[in-house]
């Protein structure tokens, strides 16, 4: 259902005048009260029991010889360690995936989905070390284990510098050789259970075409990752579960009065609209969600679990977000405002692949849902961040307003999958969609 232009306008002007939307104070709250975290919220383990994992008790005897070798090597070569790697494990893997994957130049779906593989393998290796039959396992060790072998196999060529900065990490637990050997057998375990499900989560699969021609549809040469609406998601079924109405007709009233409507945008655009483009266009908006959850972790000194778990679902509802969006996109093909208005002069440069719907609304608002779950005294302020950022993609001149209210309705519903699996404690309740 479209919203009122008017309803956007007053939430624009409520964003302004509280900043232009920059950051708003942090409310002083601590994260919202969760479910125990008791192996049914876990993402690729069946249980903090999971047989597939090191037996409880005996974790360092179940290292395997290259995961001995490996730790060895870090050990040594942490013998002057950086002191500022003492920051929270959760949040220090996670800017290290935002540094590689931006070096990377990984489009945003596939930035989305490195982001949840780390995301979700320290989260459920975090869970299960905290069985009391493991005692007490360092942490410090237990993320470092997941880290290296999921960044690895996201990045091989960057091994080396994920060794070190796993090297920094493992110092912080000390020279206690048996647990920290457990620790980091029990992580290595969990990381080569996220790799399986990365390799086998479709995101190979190849296009195999052929694109589609006429009136109104998309027309470029490689478009970025038109398989992404195929790849297995994380909390939803599957990226055609989710889905918006199809977009207006070529020609109709409503087809034409959006695309009239971005010309107009763009010829009485103001500063303030031109900086909140590239705000959110700059910088990838996984990176930008991240970032407001890290400043948060560090404001408020989240505890492990608590920071593990908000990251693991935020990330979580983006990439599944992410596939929702690219299986419309790839769905219908809809041509971008410059290949209908010839004359429009765009704030940004284009991304190469189909308009509806707009990726920034879709996982804008799924992480909105996600973050006013764990912060609920600013629901507000993310709601709104997540308005902004839609309809940056107007004043840019890169989107149509139905791309943009279709991608925040979608989004939103996958974030509502995610809020009722985290207000379960991992059981989630599949709503059907309309």
């Amino acid at each position: 259902m479209r919203f009122q232009h008017t309803l956007l306008g007053l939430a624009f002007f409520a964003i302004v005048s509280s900043g232009c939307g920059t950051e708003s104070a942090l409310a002083p709250e601590r994260a919202a009260s969760q479910p125990s975290s008791n192996g049914s919220e876990t993402f690729v383990l069946s249980s903090t029991g999971d047989s597939r994992l090191p037996t409880p008790g005996l974790e360092a005897s179940g290292a395997t010889t290259e995961d001995v070798a490996l730790l060895g090597r870090l050990q040594t070569a942490a013998s002057e360690r950086n002191q500022d790697a003492a920051s929270n494990p959760v949040v220090f893997w996670n800017s290290l995936t935002t540094q590689l994957g931006l070096a990377a130049k990984q489009p945003p779906p596939l930035l989305a989905r490195s982001y949840a593989l780390v995301q979700v393998g320290i989260f459920d290796a975090l869970v299960a070390s905290r069985d009391h039959r493991r005692g007490h396992l360092p942490e410090h060790a237990v993320a470092a284990g997941v880290a290296t072998q999921v960044l690895t196999y996201l990045f091989p060529q960057d091994a080396a510098q994920i060794e070190a900065a796993a090297a920094e990490q493992i110092a912080l637990d000390g020279e206690r050789t048996g647990p920290v050997l457990g620790a980091w057998s029990m992580g290595r375990a969990v990381g080569r259970l996220v790799v399986v499900r990365g390799k086998g989560d479709g995101s190979s699969t190849p296009f195999p075409g052929p694109m589609p021609t006429g009136d109104g549809i998309w027309t470029g040469a490689n478009p970025v990752l038109p398989m992404c609406g195929t790849w297995e998601p994380w909390i939803i079924p599957s990226g055609s579960h989710i889905q918006p109405t199809p977009p207006y007709a070529f020609g109709s009233a409503e087809d034409m009065q959006d695309v009239q409507e971005v010309l107009d945008v763009s010829l009485q655009r103001t500063p303030e609209q031109i900086e909140i483009v590239h705000k959110w266009a700059d910088t990838p908006p996984p990176t930008i969600w991240n970032g407001l959850l890290n400043d948060r972790i560090d404001a408020l000194d989240l505890d492990l679990i608590t920071s593990a778990r908000a990251h693991a679902y935020l990330n979580a509802a983006m990439a599944d977000a992410f596939i929702c969006c690219w299986a419309t996109k790839y769905k219908y093909w809809t041509a971008r405002p410059f290949q209908r208005t010839p004359a429009l002069v765009t704030v940004i440069t284009t991304p190469n692949f189909p308009s509806y719907t707009s990726g920034h609304s879709t996982i804008s608002a799924a992480a909105a849902a996600v973050l006013g779950e764990v912060f609920p005294s600013q629901r507000d302020y993310f709601e709104g961040q997540s308005e902004e950022a839609a309809m940056s993609r107007l004043w840019g001149g890169i989107h149509f307003r139905q791309d943009n209210e279709q991608g925040t309705a979608i989004g939103r519903l996958v974030g509502e999958q995610a809020v009722e699996r985290m207000q379960s404690g991992g059981r989630l309740r599949l709503a059907s969609s309309e």
